[in-house]
């Protein structure tokens, strides 16, 4: 498949919101920017742009979609997952259970985004397979799962992270249906309306002060207010996209998502470490914050780039 320059764009940003993310809670030891102001936006964004890749003008194949998903995003969880969990137990000084490290990985709970993603791309390919991609049963499904996922109590025994799944087919719907009708969307793509989204959308986030709204094995206090949330943002990021220079390096962060995903937690981790060695703690000083942030996509990306130049067999890619 050709690839969508502005949706790389898209997957870069979610990414590289991801690292600030990690780079805060690893660095600073605390998520000085709430949760909520962009952390949930950007996973959204994640599924929004997974669903909008799987439709097709032409028939969809469930087989060549299973494929896909088990090649580039299950066989990945298992290798990286596995390959990654000691040096992570080491470095946090940690003792090494090899029983519990081995359960995390066999139940999805090692990776908790890229289980869900998976298992929601698999029930969403089922879903298209079952509906015949007939855009009335498919909403009516996604607002079922979204239903679903609201009144049942979160499992600790979340396996493979099926209640967040539910709530990802949702946003898959809704990059599906987007990209059916993506020629209709751009004709109200204008930069007032990118405005006026703005605006609602500054209103509902300073609304959300008060209500807990994170996106992960969570009960949603106000239902409405994260749906608005969610749409509201994917609205205006889409409008705004066109308005936006492209950045070569966004965009090929974007094509190589998924091992910044696997290397998110890691890399800030190492990072930080590395700069409380040698004295420079956060303490509040905004810059040096920046200064790790930068470390830490710089890191990421090297990291990145070996990979799929030496081992791109673990990422689901044959070396050219």
């Amino acid at each position: 498949m050709q690839r969508v320059g502005w949706i790389d764009f898209l997957r870069g940003i979610s990414m590289i919101l991801i690292l600030v993310f990690h780079t805060e809670m690893y660095y600073k030891e605390y998520d000085v920017t709430p949760y909520y102001i962009y952390t949930t936006n950007a996973i959204i964004l994640f599924y929004f742009i997974s669903g909008y890749l799987f439709y097709r003008p032409e028939s969809f194949s469930l087989k060549k979609k299973a494929l896909s998903i088990v090649r580039s995003l299950l066989i990945p969880y298992f290798i990286f997952t596995t390959l990654i969990a000691i040096p992570k137990v080491l470095v946090r000084q940690e003792n090494v259970d090899w029983i519990d490290i081995s359960l995390k990985i066999i139940s999805g709970r090692a990776s908790w985004f890229i289980a869900a993603l998976i298992v929601g791309e698999l029930f969403f390919a089922l879903l298209l397979t079952k509906t015949r991609g007939k855009i009335p049963w498919l909403l009516i499904d996604a607002i079922g799962c979204l239903v679903i996922y609201y009144i049942i109590p979160f499992n600790q025994h979340n396996y493979w992270q099926w209640q967040d799944a539910l709530l990802a087919i949702t946003f898959l719907s809704t990059g599906y249906f987007y990209h059916q009708y993506e020629k209709h969307f751009h004709t109200i793509n204008k930069l007032l309306y990118s405005l006026i989204l703005l605006l609602i959308l500054i209103f509902i986030k300073l609304y959300e002060y008060h209500v807990d709204l994170p996106m992960r094995n969570i009960a949603i206090e106000n239902i409405p207010l994260f749906i608005a949330d969610a749409f509201i943002w994917l609205l205006f990021i889409i409008s705004i996209i066109r308005y936006i220079p492209r950045c070569k390096m966004i965009e090929w962060t974007g094509q190589h998502s998924i091992v910044y995903y696997f290397l998110a937690g890691g890399c800030p981790l190492i990072i930080s470490i590395l700069f409380n060695k040698v004295g420079c703690y956060y303490d509040s000083y905004w810059y040096r914050y920046v200064i790790a942030l930068i470390f830490v996509y710089t890191l990421a990306t090297i990291l990145t780039w070996l990979i799929y130049k030496y081992v791109p067999f673990i990422t689901g890619r044959i070396k050219k």
